[in-house]
């Protein structure tokens, strides 16, 4: 069973990658110049509500959601494989899926 300490280890690591992932993903933003929010979710195809949940860390985003966003932005190879990763995944190069992905970045 896990300890009180091994719990608030795991959940503030858990909230320092959703942070990273939100902090990078707003770097892009910039990057891309998307200056409303508003822009970039209704280019990605994803709800406010969505949106909102994965901004203010209530929820994490799927893989998929992520690909999307990164669509939207229009970001490099280098860039969507990072900001996958700082979502907490990661495109294997065995999938037939994430070579797809990769190919259309």
């Amino acid at each position: 069973m896990e300890t009180l300490n091994e719990y608030i280890v795991r959940h503030r690591k858990n909230k320092e990658k959703a942070d990273d992932f939100i902090t990078y993903l707003y770097e892009l933003m910039d990057k891309y110049s998307y200056d409303k929010n508003s822009d970039l979710y209704k280019k990605a195809g994803i709800s406010r509500q969505n949106w909102s949940s994965i901004i203010s860390n209530k929820s994490k985003p799927s893989l998929n959601t992520v690909i999307r966003i990164a669509f939207a932005l229009r970001v490099n190879n280098h860039e969507c494989k990072y900001l996958i990763k700082k979502a907490g995944f990661s495109l294997s190069s065995n999938s037939e899926y994430a070579l797809i992905i990769r190919y259309c970045i």
